[in-house]
C-alpha cells in the first residue's frame, strides 16, 4: 500500500510526496516521476527562477530503513539516479531506536505543484492524506518530513504558525510540518536533505522544539535570499 500525501489546488488533489513502505517496515518516499535537478555554487542561484535547459533528468527518493541488525541506529539514505550515474548520501542517526526523538527526513520548498507531473494516476488506489488547500500563484509550500518511532508522537506548538500530520506505519511515525510563504511558487523546488560522516559518526534524535527550531531556521534562511532577491512586493 503506498500513502500519498496530497493537496488541493484549484480542486484538484495533487501530490506532494509519496510513501511506500515495504515488506521488511522500510519507507521509500517519492516525489513525482518525470523528475529533473540542478545544483550551483550558491544558495542564491537555487532560490533564482533558473533555465530548466540546464536541469538534468533525474528520479529521486529517500529511503528510511528500519536497520534490523542495528539495535542503535538506523540509516536514511538519499538516492538521485541520473541517465549515465547514480549519486547517494547517507544519514545515520540514533534519533529514532536509542533517543526515542525525532529525526528530520527531507525539507522542501515545493515548486508549482499545478504542473501535469504532480497529478494523481487516473485510477489511483492510494491512500490519500490530504494537507489541506493552497494556491501556486498566491504562495509557496514548504514542509519538513520528520519521522519517529512509532507511536511516538510529535507535539503541536500552538505559538508555531504551522500545520501538523502524522501517519502512522510499521516501525514509524512519520509527521509532515507544513506551511506557506505568501508568494507565487516557482517552477523549480529546493530540498534540503541532513547528510552525516563516517568519520563523526551516527547523529543524535532531536528534541520537538528543535525540530520547529530547525524548521524555522531552513525557513527563514530561504525567505531571507528570496527577499534579498526579489523583494518584499
Amino acid at each position: 500500500m503506498k500513502t500519498r500525501f496530497v493537496i488541493d489546488v484549484e480542486g484538484s488533489p495533487r501530490t506532494v510526496f509519496a510513501v511506500h513502505e515495504t515488506r521488511g517496515g522500510d519507507l521509500n518516499i517519492h516525489i513525482t516521476s518525470g523528475g529533473r535537478a540542478y545544483s550551483s555554487a550558491t544558495f542564491g542561484e537555487l532560490v533564482a527562477v533558473c533555465d530548466e535547459s540546464k536541469f538534468e533528468a533525474c528520479e529521486k527518493h529517500i529511503s528510511v530503513h528500519a536497520s534490523k541488525k542495528s539495535p542503535a541506529v538506523n540509516v536514511i539514505k538519499r538516492t538521485q539516479t541520473f541517465p549515465d550515474r547514480t549519486e547517494d548520501i547517507c544519514q545515520y542517526t540514533t534519533g529514532i531506536k536509542l533517543d526515542n526523538l525525532f529525526v528530520p527526513v527531507l525539507f522542501r520548498i515545493c515548486g508549482d505543484l499545478s504542473r501535469d507531473r504532480y497529478q494523481l494516476p487516473v485510477k489511483c488506489v492510494d491512500r490519500l492524506e490530504s494537507l489541506g488547500v493552497y494556491e501556486p500563484n498566491q504562495g509557496q509550500l514548504r514542509f519538513m518530513a520528520v519521522c519517529s518511532r512509532r507511536g511516538t508522537s510529535f507535539p503541536k506548538d500552538e505559538e508555531h504558525p504551522s500545520n501538523v500530520k502524522q501517519v502512522d506505519f510499521e516501525n514509524f511515525t512519520l509527521t509532515v510540518i507544513w506551511s506557506y510563504l505568501n508568494k507565487p511558487s516557482h517552477p523549480q523546488a529546493i530540498d534540503f536533505f541532513l547528510s552525516t560522516k563516517a568519520e563523526t559518526g551516527p547523529i543524535r534524535g532531536l528534541h520537538w522544539f528543535e525540530i520547529y527550531n530547525l524548521y524555522t531556521d531552513l525557513y527563514m534562511t530561504h525567505a531571507q535570499e528570496y527577499f534579498k532577491m526579489y523583494g518584499d512586493d
